[in-house]
């Protein structure tokens, strides 16, 4: 089953992507989850409200 989901590309270096799997296994997230939570912590913190 295919998901209506829009799909986002990175890149990242080696180190970001280690970065990223370490967090994701401390927190028992995916790697997808803990770039949406960065992200908008980020934005919160930049005073950017996002509607959800």
């Amino acid at each position: 089953m295919a998901s209506n989901k829009p799909f986002v590309h990175i890149r990242l270096r080696e180190e970001d992507k280690k970065l990223l799997k370490e967090i994701a296994k401390k927190y028992d997230i995916s790697e997808s989850d803990v770039v949406k939570i960065a992200i908008k912590k980020f934005a919160k913190e930049l005073g950017i409200e996002a509607s959800s």
